[in-house]
């Protein structure tokens, strides 16, 4: 019992240091020749008093042109992460971090995220995807994580949200992304216009010159939600589709890309171009390591319990 304790403190403290090492990114510029660099322009203001900037990962090009599954898992109660270039929900990895990484969760009360539930799922309705709030478990989905510090995952603090985004702007199928409630306001709409873009992201649509959807980055007062008018990509000024100096197309009507890759709500699903990898392979090896990912997951969940008591004491 005593060598188990010693055992498990030690991996706590290990974890410990893991969570809490992550330096801060440098955002370089479209362009720039790095490993899956991160790419950002100029902030957006989410009222008055806050700037955020929405960050993607450029990823190398992937010619999935449809998404082969339709569940998006709204997760508000934190994740355990493990570090990966192919991004997948269903085993936690993901590109996005460089090393084991504890998410916390998004303390809110049930009604504010009903509401942000329920926003997302209108946003979303014209398309034939499920959005729960449910974890799916091995079943393929995507996941789009409410919680946590940028910090968390090594960007700075202005950065509100992140998703992966090929080069080719096609489809991350299993995409895990995230929206930093910590430095974020607790309001239902502005956190599901802010989710509804980082999805978008891994379905392979840019930012764009309309300030009515929800992929731009102008100011608007009223409700977001997906527009059926061709638009200029860009964030405060007109320029082609596409990341890191690429070039998907030249202009983005976001209704019609997400029907072209989810399928219209109640219709018939769009072929998919390629056929996603199985993991059949990495089969053994996954179920090799399925304790060892347990127990640190425990542990790193254990981790920031504590660090969140610490925060309010």
């Amino acid at each position: 019992m005593e060598r188990t304790l010693v055992a498990f403190t030690t991996l706590l403290i290990s974890a410990g240091v893991a969570h809490a090492s992550h330096p801060p990114q440098t955002l370089p510029s479209a362009g720039t020749q790095t490993p899956h660099p991160f790419v950002v322009t100029q902030p957006r203001k989410l009222d008055r008093s806050l700037d955020r900037v929405f960050a993607r990962q450029m990823l190398p090009a992937q010619p999935l042109a449809a998404a082969a599954n339709h569940v998006i898992y709204l997760n508000r109660g934190g994740a355990v992460l493990w570090p990966g270039d192919a991004n997948d929900a269903r085993t936690q990895t993901s590109s996005i971090v460089s090393e084991p990484t504890s998410i916390g969760s998004w303390d809110v009360d049930d009604d504010l995220w009903a509401e942000t539930v329920a926003c997302v799922r209108d946003i979303y309705r014209p398309f034939d995807v499920t959005i729960t709030d449910e974890d799916p478990g091995d079943a393929p989905h995507m996941e789009a994580i409410f919680g946590g510090h940028p910090n968390d995952v090594g960007l700075p603090d202005n950065v509100a949200g992140v998703s992966p985004f090929m080069e080719d702007c096609s489809v991350i199928d299993s995409s895990i992304v995230f929206t930093f409630t910590d430095v974020m306001p607790d309001d239902a709409r502005t956190m599901c216009e802010v989710m509804a873009q980082e999805i978008a992201h891994s379905y392979g649509l840019d930012h764009e010159m309309l300030a009515s959807d929800p992929m731009t980055y102008l100011p608007y007062a009223g409700e977001r939600t997906f527009q059926d008018i061709e638009a200029p990509c860009g964030e405060n000024g007109n320029r082609l589709c596409g990341i890191g100096g690429t070039m998907c197309r030249r202009t983005q009507n976001s209704v019609q890309l997400l029907t072209q890759r989810l399928g219209p709500a109640g219709g018939t699903t769009p072929p998919s171009t390629t056929t996603p990898a199985t993991d059949d392979a990495e089969g053994g090896a996954g179920c090799s390591a399925s304790g060892g990912r347990s127990t640190l997951a425990f542990a790193l969940g254990a981790l920031t319990l504590l660090r969140r008591r610490r925060s309010r004491a």
